[in-house]
């Protein structure tokens, strides 16, 4: 069983603290907060498997990490095997099919020697179906706080996580219909 955890990332003093999407008065902080900009949102998102940690701490933050996740099902449901930027930082998240049930998810380092930071061999749909679960609670977050109506500064529209959740939607109908 999966659990996937979404923490947006505050900085004070050059350190950094993790605040979780279900933490309702921090949040709102975050989100109230006149430097707040919707469209690069620095993230943590942590998977655990059956207990074990696949994706913690070491792995370091990054921004708009659940559109990596996004694009990466996307890429990985039209039959590549996956291999792409993770976050701004030189990291590379690759996606892998072992079989028709598994696949190996890893987050490794863009650089020599190569360092992981993450790797397991995991159930493809449930791990998909996890993947985009977490994807819909991050962006109904954004969407029940209403982010990118309060936010007058950027140019995306305020319909943007509805139109993400669609996009969700579809890919997990790809899922069900490919993992059937």
């Amino acid at each position: 069983m999966f659990k996937i955890s979404t923490f947006l990332v505050k900085t004070s003093e050059g350190e950094e603290s993790y605040i979780s999407l279900d933490d309702s008065l921090k949040l709102r902080g975050i989100f109230e907060h006149r430097k707040f900009t919707p469209e690069h949102i620095q993230m943590h998102i942590k998977i655990q498997y059956n207990d074990q940690i696949i994706v913690g701490n070491a792995i370091p933050s990054g921004l708009d990490l659940w559109s990596d996740y996004i694009v990466g099902i996307e890429k990985y449901l039209d039959g590549e095997n996956v291999e792409m930027p993770y976050g701004i930082d030189p990291y590379l998240m690759k996606l892998i099919s072992i079989d028709s049930n598994l696949l190996e998810f890893s987050i490794v380092g863009d650089w020599e020697p190569v360092e992981v930071f993450a790797q397991a061999r995991l159930p493809k749909k449930e791990f998909l179906e996890a993947i985009l679960d977490g994807a819909t609670h991050f962006w109904n977050t954004l969407n029940d706080y209403k982010v990118f109506e309060k936010n007058t500064k950027n140019t995306t529209p305020k319909e943007y996580p509805k139109l993400i959740i669609e996009e969700i939607e579809k890919l997990r109908k790809k899922v069900k219909t490919l993992m059937n």
